[in-house]
């Protein structure tokens, strides 16, 4: 890959043994051409990259300047269905395309930006930063949230649980044969990659999509103590079908048993907001996918001086957000939640609970998105 974009595709190792000490050498070699032939890389009598094509040991070779980059074998050319010298002719377009991108803005001539004011390097990508073997895996997670940015929001709404379920089960089974079926459910981290691709601006996304894919594997893959996989590097994989995949169902949200504890705390409330005259927005338990903030309403009564009360949000095993706070006598108050990292709170179920000097008080189930509702009273 070069600026973030692919170039080439190799099928054998040559003379290095395997494909990735192969590509690891072709690595190096476009490093050192974007360090040591900046002056063959913006050829200005030439409108760009001054590269050479030509046979050395038999081989098809592309080079700029003193440095070899690539060279074309036959299985390379086999596995793309055209000869080695139509494969290279191909590389060499590729590579004349992105070898200007690759460079450091500060490193770029200011003739090349004036000439090319929509296709200059206005950005650094950010690599995936993953070993090579993952790369078919990065590309497929890249390419579906290219598909996740550029639907409509109604088909976006519809088909978000499938797109989150597409990705997880792909890297829950890469490399993995007869795995099993991934844990269900969803992960916060698919939720807010997709979240976060749909609210960057173009030229952001361009830059982060392949870090952000990189990362969302390294945190699934913790999360789920995903072992490393063993079988075969599989050819990346079409894009899904969303429309065709089952859409996730989500389970009725069930009320957990309440432990018997003498509180001041009467009576907890959620919502999303606050009205005109202070009444609680949205009462309940059932909120839209679009929530921006979520309010616990306390009703206090004969609560003793410097009593805690703590609040938290969890979601699965995760604590979202707590809030600690010292209260007595007879008040009502409210606590504001807020999502981390994101403008919305993603789909699925959560818990609010309450607990009084370090002691549950009350568990309160919520869910975000469609479900059945459960009113819990008390």
């Amino acid at each position: 890959m070069v600026g973030g974009e692919v170039v080439a595709r190799i099928r054998t190792g040559g003379p290095h043994g395997d494909v990735y000490q192969r590509q690891a050498k072709i690595d190096q070699r476009i490093t050192n051409a974007l360090s040591y032939e900046l002056s063959n890389i913006f050829d200005e009598e030439k409108g760009g990259p001054d590269l050479d094509v030509y046979q050395s040991g038999g081989l098809w070779t592309l080079s700029i300047g003193d440095t070899m980059l690539i060279q074309a074998y036959h299985e390379d050319a086999v596995g793309s269905g055209v000869s080695t010298r139509e494969l290279i002719y191909q590389w060499k377009e590729n590579f004349a395309e992105q070898l200007p991108r690759a460079v450091p803005p500060p490193k770029v001539p200011q003739w090349w930006k004036e000439a090319h004011p929509d296709n200059g390097p206005d950005v650094v990508k950010r690599p995936h930063g993953l070993d090579p073997p993952d790369a078919p895996l990065v590309r497929e997670i890249v390419q579906i949230l290219d598909a996740a940015r550029q639907m409509p929001e109604p088909q976006f709404e519809r088909l978000n649980g499938a797109i989150e379920r597409s990705m997880i089960e792909r890297i829950w089974d890469y490399r993995r044969p007869g795995c099993g079926a991934p844990p269900a459910g969803e992960h916060i981290r698919v939720s807010a990659a997709l979240k976060r691709v749909r609210a960057v601006d173009q030229q952001k996304y361009e830059a982060e999509k392949w870090w952000m894919a990189g990362i969302m594997i390294r945190r699934l893959r913790e999360a789920f103590s995903i072992p490393a996989g063993t079988g075969p590097i599989p050819e990346q994989r079409p894009l899904p079908d969303f429309e065709a995949l089952p859409q996730p169902t989500t389970p009725p949200v069930q009320p957990v048993p309440q432990p018997v504890v003498d509180s001041p705390v009467r009576r907890v409330l959620l919502g999303t907001g606050l009205g005109a005259n202070n009444e609680l927005l949205n009462a309940g338990t059932q909120f839209e996918p679009e929530v921006r903030q979520l309010i616990v309403y306390f009703e206090i009564e004969g609560g003793a001086p410097n009593t805690i009360v703590g609040v938290s949000i969890r979601k699965g095993t995760d604590i979202l957000a707590r809030r600690l706070l010292r209260v007595g006598g007879n008040k009502r108050l409210a606590v504001t939640f807020y999502p981390a990292r994101s403008t919305s709170f993603s789909r699925g179920q959560y818990l609010c609970a309450v607990t009084v000097n370090g002691q549950q008080t009350h568990a309160i189930p919520f869910q975000v998105g469609a479900g059945t509702e459960t009113i819990i009273e008390g």
